[in-house]
């Protein structure tokens, strides 16, 4: 097995994930209870992610998913980055930490604060180590807690997410909108990890029908920067307008003619 990171702290494993599991030893001198290493092929994760849902959607129900897939296992700090990095998009996976972190802040008592129990960067924890092995057992705690958390609670988030881009709205004006809905009625900040997130997915999901259906068709849209959406959305405009401006003159012919015909028959 070879693992790697990469970039900005994401994890990647490149063959499988080996959590260990606490099982039964047969030999006394090992102990009544020993780690086994329990092979998890990636392709599972991907698997399961079909029945994952969307955050936005049931964050609760997510984080139970989750919590029962990962079942009683111990998993390194780059397993479970690479479980997140298949699951959720960069934006969420920055949902999530942050969320985790600020109810580890909340509700945990200790030396360690939550950009200690969760760093960018692979720690290196040591299984033999049984504080490291705690540290592993709390970042899976964590995750599950932050993604529970994750998405914004306000009391009119509903309507926040009810909008829908007019037929001939422009992009600029639609996605504005959005962000004096989010603002207004939910209270988020649409330039946060959160903010960004939920200003993505509504942009795509509720566009305009033409424009929802070409971006819904760009690969892993969700992993986009919304300015690359943005001018994925401009083309379906600019072909709608092409085909307006030939159409009119056909349907003016057209009307001409039905005008010329009707007079025709009057002189009749």
């Amino acid at each position: 097995m070879r693992r790697s990171d990469e970039g900005d702290g994401e994890a990647k494993m490149e063959d499988g994930l080996y959590p260990l599991r606490k099982v039964p030893m047969a030999n006394p001198e090992q102990g009544p209870i020993g780690d086994v290493s329990v092979p998890l092929n990636t392709g599972d994760v991907r698997e399961f992610k079909k029945e994952m849902g969307r955050l936005l959607e049931d964050p609760i129900g997510e984080a139970e998913r989750l919590d029962q897939f990962l079942g009683p296992n111990i998993y390194t700090w780059v397993e479970l980055q690479s479980i997140l990095g298949i699951l959720f998009t960069m934006e969420e996976r920055e949902m999530i930490r942050h969320s985790g972190m600020r109810v580890w802040d909340r509700e945990c008592q200790g030396p360690d604060q939550g950009d200690q129990k969760w760093p960018m960067q692979d720690p290196g924890w040591n299984n033999q180590n049984e504080r490291h092995r705690q540290n592993r057992s709390d970042l899976r705690w964590m995750i599950i807690q932050g993604i529970q958390e994750a998405v914004p609670k306000g009391q009119n988030i509903r309507k926040a997410l009810s909008e829908h881009q007019g037929k001939d709205e422009p992009l600029a004006d639609w996605l504005e909108r959005l962000r004096k809905a989010l603002q207004l009625y939910s209270g988020v900040d649409p330039d946060t990890a959160a903010g960004q997130v939920l200003l993505k997915t509504q942009f795509v999901a509720k566009a305009w029908r033409h424009i929802r259906k070409k971006l819904e068709k760009v690969e892993n849209w969700q992993d986009r920067g919304l300015q690359e959406l943005l001018r994925e959305a401009q083309k379906v405009l600019v072909r709608r307008d092409e085909e307006r401006q030939k159409t009119n003159p056909q349907i003016l012919m057209s009307a001409v003619k039905e005008t010329q015909t009707a007079m025709n028959t009057e002189k009749c």
